[in-house]
């Protein structure tokens, strides 16, 4: 081998070592923060965080449209109560004819 081969030889071996210490530093701060909080309690952690963010952004937003809440919060009840709504339509519009045929009657 040439010089310049060992040369580059120990630069690719030195920045070896240099990238392996500090993958070597990576795992065990990993396996430090690891012991000092557990996966299951980071992901709980996490979950109730959002939960709790989502909460807060949805009362915020709830509190700025309450108009379009409203709005949809009775189309949701009249689609839910669909039926009973359509029957209480149709027997109003049977008593208005037969109202309206009675005053042709009299």
């Amino acid at each position: 081998m040439s010089r310049v081969d060992d040369a580059a030889l120990i630069e690719a071996r030195r920045l070896r070592d240099a990238a392996r210490a500090i993958v070597h530093n990576d795992v065990a701060t990993l396996r430090a923060d690891l012991a000092a909080r557990p996966l299951p309690q980071r992901m709980r952690d996490r979950a109730v965080q959002s939960a709790t963010e989502a909460l807060h952004s949805g009362t915020e937003l709830a509190q700025e449209n309450r108009l379009v809440l409203g709005l949809t919060l009775g189309a949701l009840v009249g689609w839910l109560f669909r039926r009973r709504l359509g029957m209480l339509a149709q027997g109003a519009v049977d008593w208005l004819i037969g109202r309206t045929a009675q005053s042709d009657d009299a």
